[in-house]
Order: structure tokens, then sequence, then C-alpha cells
């Protein structure tokens, strides 16, 4: 008889912070543990990791972490896992391990407390046979985990994309079906968080087609500056291998990138590289590529820092070409807003790549339909995104012939309790389950300073307005965008729309192209919106403007 439960610490209806745990007959395996960058409601906390005290009171019954990538949702935690837990053991790839083991000694972590080993084989813990295997995503070495029982598997895959990315790894689904070793699916427990995007990932990935125009019209002394996370590396690797198609030299502005390119180039010496040039160099060199990098939530604030010339290494030109690749997760739509404005004041040679053109490496509706479909697992439990995003996932579940009744949509701490693979129970509740606030090295300390500014945010809300704007004849050519967090309802929407339209149609209506500069109506229609609004419904929003010069 097999007792199994599944729950979360963190990573379910949230982005960020991912940490799963499977209890297999008393014995409990952790995938991943990562960090979440707070939006809205958490003060301007820098970051947050889970609660590890239920862990910390059932460390001797833990056999391991298995972790599947580096991006920071996913392992940025462990150093802070390793403080409460002695003797843990880490279980992924041999690239995982290496970037693992340096995230690790910025700690002051005994390396004598822990140990990590690669994972090329099926190992076995008691009755339970782990397989971790190659599936394809942004960074190399990403791993799938198999843990299988007498009577069947739990299959485990998240942060990937269905088929073959060369040196970032293929997920092939027949390799996957022969490491179940002919037993059923019992448990699929997969990465929802894109469910809502239509087609496969792997379709929307690639963007030179969308991106290589700007390298064929960049004149021989203007850079192109382009803006990507750096976890995504196989979109920066395409702009590198363009790079090197118009012999252009490339500067990456970004540490963690640098430092992952260049352990890529030590594994894999037979990829092609451009020239790389030292990053202090990046205002002399006029024909360089620029590849802008940072974590999600540290890339916005890297460009604006750059735009607004506050940068000791980095300043935009007005001939500068920028692509920016960094589609905002939900939350950071206003700090994306903010990010293109600022980019906008110093040159309006600049194009973005929103998420219906770039899909990230995560499993989007055909891709999750297509597993599902082929795998036929007796239980669907999706993960690793908002709710309304694994109510979805659990719809294209059905529709490739799953029972609904067998597709289980969790929340943190919430148990799924089986008895040999049948649901006996959904009615317990792992606690804690909150978050711990993380200060640079430290636990527990935040700026008063920015909470103050985070709570004036979630007081009175924030609204965000875009509108594209002919570059010679100054003219909006489509209509005023207008997003809103915190703010407009139902009940105030017309009165708020109409204060907005009316002030912005003034700032053009019977004036001359000479007469309008687009820094001084943002200035203007900032200060007015924001009084306008305050007098109405006693309320001071953030206002973000982007005008878009084409």
């Amino acid at each position: 008889m097999n007792r199994i439960n599944f729950f979360s610490l963190g990573g379910l209806d949230e982005n960020g912070k991912n940490a799963y745990i499977l209890d297999i007959n008393g014995k409990i395996f952790i995938i991943n543990s990562g960090t979440k960058v707070p939006i809205n409601s958490h003060s301007g906390i820098d970051t947050l990791i889970c609660d590890y005290e239920y862990l910390e009171k059932r460390k001797k019954d833990i056999v391991g972490l298995f972790l599947t990538d580096i991006h920071n949702e996913n392992f940025s935690a462990i150093p802070w896992l390793l403080m409460k837990i002695k003797g843990l053991k880490i279980f992924t790839s041999p690239f995982n391990k290496i970037v693992l083991s340096d995230r690790i000694s910025k700690y002051n972590i005994d390396p004598t407390t822990y140990e990590i080993k690669t994972i090329h084989q099926p190992l076995t813990f008691n009755e339970v046979v782990v397989t971790g295997f190659e599936i394809a995503g942004s960074l190399p070495g990403q791993l799938g985990f198999n843990f299988c029982v007498d009577e069947g598997n739990i299959l485990f895959l998240t942060s990937f994309v269905h088929g073959n990315l060369g040196p970032y790894g293929t997920t092939d689904l027949n390799k996957i079906k022969s490491v179940l070793k002919g037993k059923p699916v019992q448990l699929l427990i997969m990465d929802s968080g894109h469910s809502n995007y239509p087609g496969k990932s792997i379709d929307k990935l690639w963007i030179s087609k969308k991106i290589e125009y700007k390298f064929r019209e960049a004149s021989p002394d203007q850079r192109i500056i382009v803006g990507v996370y750096d976890e995504d590396m196989i979109t920066a690797h395409e702009v590198l291998i363009l790079a090197k198609r118009y012999n252009r030299p490339v500067i990456t502005y970004g540490r963690t990138y640098s430092q992952l390119i260049n352990l890529v180039s030590k594994i894999n010496t037979k990829l092609e590289w451009p020239e790389f040039v030292d990053y202090r160099a990046a205002n002399d060199v006029k024909n360089a590529v620029i590849l802008v990098t940072g974590a999600i939530e540290r890339l916005y604030t890297r460009f604006i820092r750059i735009a607004s010339n506050n940068d000791v290494y980095l300043k935009l030109k007005p001939t500068d070409a920028c692509i920016l690749i960094a589609p905002p997760v939900n939350g950071l739509e206003v700090n994306y807003a903010l990010t293109l404005d600022e980019i906008a004041r110093n040159t309006n040679n600049l194009i973005e790549l929103g998420s219906s053109e770039y899909y990230s490496c995560n499993p989007a509706r055909q891709d999750i339909y297509d597993f599902v479909k082929e795998l036929r697992p007796k239980y669907f439990i999706p993960i690793q995104g908002l709710y309304r995003y694994m109510v979805v996932a659990t719809q294209i579940a059905r529709e490739a012939g799953a029972n609904m009744a067998n597709c289980i949509v969790l929340q943190n701490g919430k148990v799924a309790e089986f008895k040999d693979f049948k649901l006996e129970s959904q009615k317990h509740t792992i606690r804690p389950t909150g978050d711990i606030v993380i200060d640079g090295f430290g636990i527990g300390d935040i700026s008063h300073e920015v909470i103050r500014e985070r709570e004036n945010l979630s007081r009175d809300g924030v609204i965000a307005l875009s509108v594209l704007v002919d570059y010679r004849k100054k003219i909006p050519l489509n209509k005023l965008q207008i997003d809103s967090l915190g703010i407009i309802t139902k009940d105030n929407k017309e009165l708020i729309e109409k204060i907005i339209e009316d002030q912005f149609k003034k700032e053009f209506e019977g004036k001359k192209p000479k007469e309008i500069n687009l820094k001084d109506i943002q200035e203007r229609l900032r200060k007015t919106l924001k009084r306008k609004i305050y007098k109405s419904i006693d309320k001071e929003p953030i206002i973000v403007i982007t005008l878009y010069e084409i």
C-alpha cells in the first residue's frame, strides 16, 4: 500500500517561490525552492521565500531536494533552505550544480553541511525510483523528474518547451515514455502558468525573423541595444547569432548572464560566438550589439537607470536602435510601461516583442493538451502560475481526455492525499505557508522609505496610458490605451476614463506639430490627471504615460 501526499509551500496562485513537496510513504521529496519578487501588496520588500517551518519539523524524513533548473523562481531560495536544514542532499544536472554551487558560495554556509549530486541514472530511495531526464528550456541542463512506485509513475514537468532547442535541450515524449517502464502515469504534475497562450510555445519562441530587419537597417556606426531576461539564454543566443551574422561585436551588460554564457561556452566548445567586448567600452564601440540583461524584476530598473543617464558605462543615444524582448509577468505591467517610456525619451527607434508575439519557455495550451493526450494520466495537477490559469489547464486536460473529477487545482499548503493512487482527501492544510521576507543576505529587514512608497501605491493605485503618435504630424494614431491597477472600478470607470480622454484630447486638439512637445505633454497630463482624479474620487494614483513615436 502506498500513501502519497502532494502539496506546495509556494508557487500556486502566484508567480515565483516555487517549492513542491511529494510525501511518499512518509518520506519527503522536495522539488525546487525558489524566490519571488513581491508585487503590489508586500510594501516594497526585495525578495520573498517560503516558510520552511514544516520541513524543519520533518527534516529527518527528507530524502533530498530535486532541482529542475536554475530559474530564480525555482532555485534561488536554496541557500536559505540550507541554513534551516543541515545535511540536505540536492540532486540535479551538472550545469545546474555548477551554477547552484556558485550561488551558495556567496553565503556563509559550511560546505560540509550539504551535498550536491548530479543525477545520471535512476536512483532508488527505499521503494521509490527517481529518474531525471532532459527537457528543453531557456537554460541548459534542465530536467524533468519521474518518481516511480509499484503501481505507477508520478511525473513532474516545469519550465519547458516541447521540441528540440539544440544546445538548450530536447523534450521528447517518446523518451519520456521510455522512462515510465511501461507503467501508467498516475499523477502528472505540470507547469500551467501559460495555459491561456494559444498554440505551442516553440512556435512563438524564435525571435530572429521578428528583429533581424533592425540589424539589416542599422548603419555601421549605429549601436543595437537589446533587452532580455538573463534566464532567457536561448533568446539571447539568437541575438548572438545575428550579431555574428552581421559582423558586430557584442557587449554583455549584466553579470549573471555573462557568467552563464561563459559557462556554456566552456561546456559546449563547438558553438560559434561573435566577438565579445568588455562592458566598460559600451559607450565607445559604435557598432556594438549591447545585450542588457537582468532578472525579471531587475531588468526594467536597469534600463530606467541607463535611460535616465544614471549608469556609469552605458548611456543611450538618439541614434541607438533598441529592442526589448521582456514581456512583463502579471503585476509588473506598470514597471514595463515606465521602462518603455524612459527609453522612448532617448530614442524613437524602439521595438518591443510582447506576450502575443513572443512566448517564454513554458508549455502553452497545445503543449498541455498534447502531453495529457499522450501520457493519459489518472490525475492531472497544474502548478506554477495564477489560479485562473491552473483552472484553464484543467479544462484543457479534460478536452484531451482526462476525467474532470481527477483534475486537481490546489492552493499553497492544501494537500492532495492518495492511497494507492486513489484520491482520498483534499481537506488537510499544511501550515504555515506564508512568505518570509529577505533583504540582501538577511531575513526580515525592510526599508522604511520603500514601505511608505509601496503603501501609497497600494492605497491609491496606478493608471498606465499609452498611445502611438505620428513622428512628423504629432497626432495620435490609435485610441488611447488605459490600463489600471487598484483604482478603476465598475462604479467610477466611466468618470475616470472621461477625465483622462478629455484631458488627452485637449493636449493635441487645434495645435500644429511645431507646438507639440511630447515630454511637456506627459508632465502636464501627469499633474492634471492626478489633481482632477483626486478631486473626483479622493484618490491620487501614480500616472504612467507612454507616447510611442513612429
